[in-house]
């Protein structure tokens, strides 16, 4: 729960730089971002995954270098319906989509190296020390 709440604030920060880097992307308050972060998120669930199914021999023929296409425009469709939902959130096109993207996807990952992982456990019963 944690982790996905840090995610989204990650996300939320990356979507900060890229307004302040990326000319066509516009911002309110830090809790729109944070909104717009889930509704990323669940487009990228829903819309996202379904684009990428249908894209995917050009995703395999240009090596994944066409998912950047796609995450442009999921943020430029993540724009459309903030503002719609009356979010202080815009993208003016598809080109400021696309930086916006591969900004936002860059800060949260390097924001992602702070969130711990799990330690992997190994498969298995635990074996069983005897004492004497």
């Amino acid at each position: 729960m944690i982790k996905t709440l840090l995610r989204f604030l990650f996300s939320a920060i990356g979507l900060l730089v890229a307004s302040a880097v990326v000319p066509g992307i516009g911002h309110g308050a830090f809790t729109d971002l944070l909104a717009v972060a889930v509704i990323l998120g669940l487009l990228n669930a829903t819309v996202g995954a379904l684009l990428k199914f249908v894209a995917l021999v050009p995703m395999v023929c240009s090596f994944g270098c066409f998912s950047l296409v796609i995450n442009g425009l999921m943020l430029w469709l993540a724009g459309s319906v903030s503002t719609r939902l009356g979010l202080a959130f815009s993208v003016s096109g598809f080109w400021a989509g696309f930086f916006g993207a591969l900004v936002a996807s860059l800060v949260a990952l390097l924001g992602g190296i702070f969130i711990p992982r799990e330690r992997e456990r190994p498969e298995g019963p635990r074996p069983i020390k005897i004492i004497n």
